[in-house]
């Protein structure tokens, strides 16, 4: 059975760019509108994530697949569930999960987002979560550690769009794997694509908020300036960055996990009237989106059918989150 993906286009544009940056504003905005990323300490308790972490752990031992957290003999692909580069879950309808609509509806969290917007009236996209264990069978010449530079918008949206962010669940270090950012190029975003014109394929840029970016665009950014940062961040960290800064995931190289949630709230008048009402079709099928709650892009719940866990997760039952009456309004479950 071959995975299927929904594209959902956006219809509408926002009319304007986050919320203006004050002399009084929070230094972490001041810094993301300088640098185009950012990292807000603490946006979530510290015990908090951690609790999130472990509820992490209880879902891939769940599956009964051989995992143990406490036995790294079985930290390996085949008893976990499927998932790609390394630890990135969207399959089963994770992003359903209670712990992750528990995490989503953080006040800390979702304030960040509300002060980046100025308003309080936001969407969430129903996206996954990153479980990534280190494979120590796993030579580091393995393309699983090789860059995969890329943007999570279309070249033909130029403008300032979208707001993506990972909660940090874990102490993550400088080897531990996670967010790497080109730092600053965000603002080369539009001479990018017009310098690299000739690069562009035959149907044109990609129209969905996806494009690599190879390593002679790098090259030509790090001309400019730019510098590769990985991220750093302890447990209920904040990471942000703007969709037009150059970034990857990658995967830990130390013996540490990796565990992170990706999250993204956009307002919601950004968001067309068609694309809300496929949200909640979504919702009600357990399905994941990726990040932007404007221009989703929806998976079916079920793995690839050659994957061990294919049968069974045809008969685990959906998940049946409970809840708060603000995340009920996130969700788009209920309007404002």
């Amino acid at each position: 059975m071959a995975t299927k993906t929904t594209v959902q286009t956006p219809t509408v544009r926002l009319t304007s760019g986050p919320v203006e940056v004050k002399e009084d504003s929070p230094e972490w905005l001041k810094e993301f509108n300088a640098r185009g990323w950012t990292v807000v300490p603490e946006a979530v308790p510290r015990e908090s994530a951690l609790a999130y972490a472990d509820k992490g752990y209880e879902w891939l031992e769940s599956w009964s697949l051989g995992f143990d957290r406490n036995d790294r003999s079985t930290h390996k692909a085949a008893n976990l569930p499927w998932h790609i580069r390394g630890g990135l879950y969207f399959k089963y309808g994770i992003g359903h999960e209670q712990f992750v609509w528990d995490l989503k509806s953080e006040p800390g969290l979702v304030d960040k987002f509300e002060k980046v917007w100025g308003t309080k009236k936001l969407l969430v996209s129903y996206d996954g979560i990153n479980l990534s264990l280190p494979e120590q069978e796993r030579p580091k010449t393995d393309p699983l550690f090789a860059p995969w530079s890329h943007v999570d918008q279309s070249p033909l949206r130029p403008y300032f769009d979208c707001v993506q962010g990972i909660l940090n669940l874990l102490p993550n270090g400088p080897d531990d794997g996670g967010l790497m950012v080109l730092d600053g190029s965000s603002k080369y975003y539009t001479e990018l694509w017009e310098h690299f014109d000739h690069k562009k394929p035959e149907g044109g840029w990609n129209e969905r908020a996806y494009q690599n970016v190879d390593a002679e665009m790098c090259q030509w950014l790090e001309s400019k300036g730019c510098k590769w940062v990985k991220i750093c961040a302890q447990p209920g960290d904040l990471m942000l960055w703007d969709s037009r800064t150059i970034h990857y995931g990658a995967a830990p190289s130390s013996t540490n996990p990796r565990f992170a949630a990706y999250v993204c709230y956009k307002p919601a008048d950004s968001i067309s009237t068609q694309t809300k009402a496929w949200l909640l079709e979504s919702f009600e099928k357990r399905e994941c989106t990726t990040h932007d709650p404007a221009a989703p892009r929806g998976k079916t719940r079920l793995p690839p059918d050659d994957h061990p866990t294919y049968e069974e997760a045809k008969r685990r039952p959906v998940q049946q989150p409970v809840l708060t009456p603000r995340a009920k309004q996130l969700a788009g479950l209920v309007p404002y």
